[in-house]
């Protein structure tokens, strides 16, 4: 029986980021974030799980793991589509807009900014400064001109579009110091430096597969791609070097 490419890339990603880490750690220690792709609709911080559905955000302890205790789950009006941590704050892609939650009390999920936009699938990533989405405009996700959006969230209360590159039904997307990865689908993996956060300059692409979503650990690119898994040396950001393809 194979192995369906999306549950290979999460297996992966757990298994590298399982070997990083002591063997004497906490299995959930205050100071540890999940790592996951931009299309996650679940995150783990510290000793909460966070998990979006359409209209829902869960929050859940797992402070003791073998008694997870439900501790939120809160109704929202919008279609909630993506989850990304970053420090103490939640940046959700939905299909209307970028929301950002504070998780100062952990176990209550406060919304701090949003940004509005027409429409569309909505993935994300951020960091302190800047925060990316792609949104995909289509006859299922909405009338949104597709492309890359550039967001200014220095003040995480009124984050401020600042830039768009318009990109064909562009999907996952992630970030690496100054490299920005953006999946393509048939189109490959286009790469952008970021040195100048709000104002990427794209570089040679990645043709030849069907990208999905990508996840940055340390050197190493995980992309999920139509037919398998593929493993990039990125040692040097903007020139990933192909290491090998786990089909499913």
């Amino acid at each position: 029986m194979k192995v369906s490419g999306y549950l290979l890339f999460v297996t992966l990603t757990i298994l590298l980021f399982g070997c990083e880490k002591s063997d004497n750690a906490a299995p959930f220690s205050n100071s540890s974030t999940g790592v996951g792709g931009s299309l996650a609709k679940f995150t783990i911080v510290g000793n909460y799980i966070y998990a979006v559905s359409s209209h829902y955000l869960y929050t859940v302890d797992i402070s003791d793991p073998a008694h997870p205790v439900t501790t939120g789950q809160h109704l929202l009006n919008f279609d909630m589509e993506t989850i990304y941590p970053y420090k103490n704050r939640l940046f959700i892609g939905s299909r209307t807009g970028l929301y950002i939650y504070s998780i100062d009390t952990a176990s209550a999920p406060r919304l701090i900014g949003e940004a509005k936009h027409g429409r569309s699938c909505d993935p994300v990533v951020a960091n302190d400064s800047v925060s990316y989405s792609t949104l995909k405009g289509s006859s299922v996700c909405g009338p949104a001109t597709s492309g890359l959006y550039i967001y200014d969230v220095k003040d995480l209360n009124n984050p401020v579009l600042k830039k768009t590159i318009p990109i064909n039904e562009p999907i996952g997307l992630g970030m690496a110091d100054s490299a920005l990865y953006v999946c393509c689908a048939g189109e490959g993996l286009k790469v952008y430096c970021i040195s100048n956060a709000y104002d990427p300059v794209e570089r040679p692409s990645l043709p030849g597969a069907d990208f999905i979503d990508v996840i940055p650990y340390n050197n190493i690119l995980i992309g999920w791609v139509s037919d398998g898994i593929i493993l990039y040396d990125i040692s040097n950001r903007l020139h990933p070097i192909f290491i090998k393809k786990i089909a499913n």
